[in-house]
This record gives C-alpha cells, sequence and structure tokens, in this order.
C-alpha cells in the first residue's frame, strides 16, 4: 500500500442518507482497511437522515457552519459549531442537520467502516 493525497475539491459529491457526501478515503479509493473518512458540506436544510454504524465508532469534526446533531433513541439534540469534534459509539442512532443560515461542513472519520450504515 501506499500514501494516497486527494483534493476534495476534486471529488464528486454522492447522495447518501439524504445529503451530499464525499467519500475521500475509503477501500477503493485509498485500500485503507480500517478507516472512512468523508466530508459533508451541507447547504441551509441539507443533513443527514439517522443511522446507525452497527460495528463501526464514528467522530464528527465540525469545519464551518452551524448545525444540530442528532443522537440516540430519543434524537436529543445537540448544537454544533466550528471546531466541535464528537464521538458516537457503534450502534449508537445519529444524525445532522444544518440548522443555519450559511454552509455547513462536517468531516467524518468511521472505524473500521467496513459495514453499510443502516437507516433508522
Amino acid at each position: 500500500m501506499s500514501i494516497k493525497v486527494f483534493k476534495t475539491e476534486e471529488i464528486q459529491s454522492q447522495w447518501i442518507l439524504g445529503g451530499p457526501i464525499k467519500r475521500i478515503v475509503n477501500a477503493q479509493t485509498s485500500g485503507a482497511q480500517h478507516l472512512n473518512f468523508s466530508l459533508g458540506v451541507f447547504d441551509p436544510g441539507q443533513g443527514l437522515r439517522t443511522h446507525i454504524h452497527p460495528i463501526s465508532e464514528e467522530v464528527y469534526f465540525v469545519v464551518e457552519g452551524r448545525g444540530t446533531v442528532f443522537i440516540g433513541e430519543e434524537r436529543s439534540q445537540i448544537a454544533i459549531e466550528p471546531g466541535m469534534a464528537i464521538y458516537i459509539p457503534p450502534g449508537t442512532i445519529h444524525g445532522v442537520k444544518n440548522t443555519g443560515s450559511e454552509r455547513l461542513t462536517i468531516a467524518f472519520f468511521v472505524a473500521p467502516g467496513r459495514e453499510p450504515s443502516k437507516e433508522v
């Protein structure tokens, strides 16, 4: 395996779980075995529907913008802003929505990231 360099502006977004996601590092793009890294760039009102990763854990890192993360069966709300990181254990229901007036950019780190997300 060798080092891979990606320019995020050259990666096309895919519509995943109701929102635009740039899948940057994964087994298909880099040969990564234990990590998926994606970037969500959400306009106001956009986001990801609630879902779980049965085996994988995830970290959301807010790069820019403001929004709301929904966690757990009760969909508890966490207001997010730039510089925040949220750790999400395996099997935890979670989703996000841009509730601000500007673009919301979140870096998603999922490990090991081998199983598909399950919408709930």
